[in-house]
């Protein structure tokens, strides 16, 4: 049965799910905000996400405007530095790209409106009807032109961390324990280890990432709010000033210049504990996210508007709580893994591989431990899979009686 459908968000999960359902015959607007942020968190894709662009048929597009992405630069201290070729992951995904979110983001747009999607330039308003059920505000329809005269049968939330829906029906939620600040900008003149490779810079506090982009670096950091109140009372004094401070950061960016305005991102590492209801869903990261680390954020959204068009189109309450499992197993799965990075046990590993290099045990393990630390990186590692087992057995009983501490991120 096709279906009227309303999604609120012009990100990359509304878009996909667009998409995905308009090839599917539904009827299908998209209400996006007029103005979006100049800059937006997210611009190294996950090996992962490639499928997904071909099945979407924007891979040759996004490729022309973009960084071709080989693999990752993992920066511990200055003088330990480790990189990963996707190749290492032994597997087809072998490659991604850096991107500029704002080219990235339109092309993704234009293949739902070139699917059939109706897109609406205005900010979307939400409400509860006479019978408690969420819908779009009178003024919203208008702005619809008649679209949706027939009635809405479901209402996507795909607002980001707007999250319009949990919000106005007050949704149960669970909250990480970091709550850390996301400060970045768009710089010049950055030097880099690897050409290509996302960098992810281990600080004194915090960590940060340089992406590589067309003539232009992404400089970012995660740091405290508490520490960053002491260097500065604006986002930019505090941005600039850690890194001019930041000893594991300032040969990096001492000839660099900022070319762009600081953008600031909070609320990591929180979910959604339901994902739908009676005429309405959610996805994206208006279902969850959980950190910036490895990148998995886009990833993430668009996997799950790739999953909610699958249930859609069932059409059946087993398909929408298919969904919501499977959607909070993975970023369940993905938050062990992103523990493992702030508890500092994900590259002790390789610490005490180093140390015990020469034994026979750590010759089979080291390269072992790397093809499934490597699918991190490339985006496969997911909820049950054999590299997650691994790794949860490898950091609980491979460093039995060692001092992980020296890695710990504050």
């Amino acid at each position: 049965m096709k279906k009227t459908i309303a999604i609120i968000g012009g990100g990359p999960s509304a878009s996909t799910l667009a998409t995905l359902l308009a090839r599917k015959g539904h009827k299908v607007g998209i209400f996006r905000t007029p103005h979006r942020p100049a800059l937006i968190v997210g611009e190294s894709l996950l090996p992962a996400i490639i499928p997904i662009l071909k099945e979407l048929g924007v891979e040759e597009k996004v490729s022309e405007f973009s960084v071709f992405k080989p693999g990752a630069t993992i920066c511990l201290d200055p003088h330990e530095t480790l990189s990963f070729g996707f190749d290492l992951a032994r597997t087809r995904m072998v490659y991604a790209y850096n991107v500029p979110r704002d080219k990235f983001d339109e092309a993704i747009l234009e293949a739902a409106v070139d699917a059939g999607a109706r897109l609406f330039s205005h900010r979307a308003e939400v409400m509860l009807d006479n019978k408690g059920k969420p819908a779009l505000t009178p003024e919203t329809l208008a702005a619809a032109e008649g679209f949706f005269n027939d009635g809405v049968d479901l209402l996507v939330d795909a607002s980001g961390r707007t999250r319009l829906l949990p919000n106005l029906l007050n949704l149960p939620s669970e909250e990480g324990g970091r709550k850390d600040l996301a400060l970045f900008s768009h710089q010049e003149n950055v030097e880099m280890t690897d050409p290509g490779n996302i960098h992810v810079d281990r600080y004194s506090k915090g960590w940060g990432w340089r992406i590589p982009l067309p003539g232009r670096v992404s400089v970012g950091i995660v740091v405290s709010p508490k520490h960053l109140k002491q260097l500065g009372d604006t986002k930019e004094e505090q941005y600039d000033n850690f890194l001019r401070q930041e000893p594991k950061l300032r040969d990096y960016v001492k000839n660099a210049q900022r070319t762009t305005t600081v953008m600031s991102y909070t609320n990591y590492q929180w979910k959604s504990l339901k994902l739908y209801g009676e005429g309405w869903a959610l996805v994206g990261d208006s279902a969850g996210f959980i950190d910036p680390i490895f990148s998995t954020g886009l990833y993430l959204a668009m996997y799950s508007a790739v999953q909610l068009a699958k249930a859609i189109d069932k059409g059946t309450p087993a398909a929408f709580e298919a969904y919501q499992r499977h959607h909070r197993e993975e970023l369940k799965s993905w938050q062990s893994i992103i523990d493992m990075w702030y508890e500092g046990t994900l590259f002790s590993l390789f610490r005490v591989g180093q140390k015990y290099k020469t034994s026979l045990l750590s010759r089979f393990l080291n390269p072992f431990v790397t093809k499934h630390v490597t699918r991190i990186f490339t985006g496969e590692i997911r909820s049950g899979s054999f590299s997650h087992k691994v790794l949860q057995f490898m950091t609980r009983y491979g460093l039995y009686k060692q001092d992980t501490s020296a890695l710990v991120i504050n």
